[in-house]
């Protein structure tokens, strides 16, 4: 009984402060990031977060449910990283040359989070068929759709392809880095060469 009492008290001391499914959820994102999922159990989350496997299980039923909520967490934290990096770039009525911009300042952003986060990243589209269009997409898509349509006459029916094959260019650019097969450092320049192969040359830039 005073064993138990103790393993209470622990737990207590430990999360008086927080919120015990959350530091769950954080330190299975950073073994994770360690070392990958395969290895990854709630047992193990739960001991090195300091309390006993039943605590564990009162917030995450097993180990699939923990990664469904790491996947959750790493594209809430990449759709986030991407409207930074949107929204900083952000103009009214922007013109050709603003949107490449736009679009070249989120590919990065998506980039750099896979690089950054290679094992969270590569869990993330493991078994996902479909989720919601985030925001950011929503609205500077409707710029890069007018764009395509416009200049380079791609039909509105083709409009959510167009979206799957951006998101495939960019998504293998990732994929190379992460795999040692492109060096991080030529990430800006395979940008710049995806989006000119996609909208054209800067409309400022020298003029042949």
């Amino acid at each position: 009984m005073s064993g138990e009492l103790s393993n209470r008290d622990s737990e207590h001391r430990a999360y008086h402060h927080g919120d015990l499914r959350e530091a769950l959820l954080e330190q299975a994102i950073a073994s994770v990031n360690a070392v990958g999922s395969e290895h990854l159990s709630l047992r193990a989350v739960a001991a090195a977060v300091g309390v006993s496997p039943s605590a564990a299980y009162h917030h995450f039923a097993d180990k699939d449910e923990l990664l469904t909520a790491v996947k959750a967490r790493g594209f809430d934290q990449l759709d986030a990283c991407i409207s930074v990096k949107i929204n900083g770039n952000f103009v009214e009525n922007p013109d050709v040359d603003q949107v490449k911009r736009l679009m070249q300042a989120g590919a990065l952003a998506y980039i750099n989070f896979a690089v950054d986060n290679p094992h969270w990243f590569s869990i993330m589209f493991s078994g996902v068929k479909e989720r919601q269009k985030p925001p950011y997409m929503e609205s500077s898509m409707e710029y890069l759709k007018n764009i395509f349509t416009l200049n380079r006459g791609i039909t509105i029916e083709d409009h959510a392809l167009t979206e799957d094959v951006l998101l495939a260019s960019v998504h293998g650019i990732a994929a190379l880095v992460v795999e040692g097969r492109m060096d991080r450092d030529r990430v800006p320049a395979a940008i710049e060469i995806l989006s000119t192969l996609m909208m054209g040359p800067d409309e400022t830039g020298p003029q042949s």
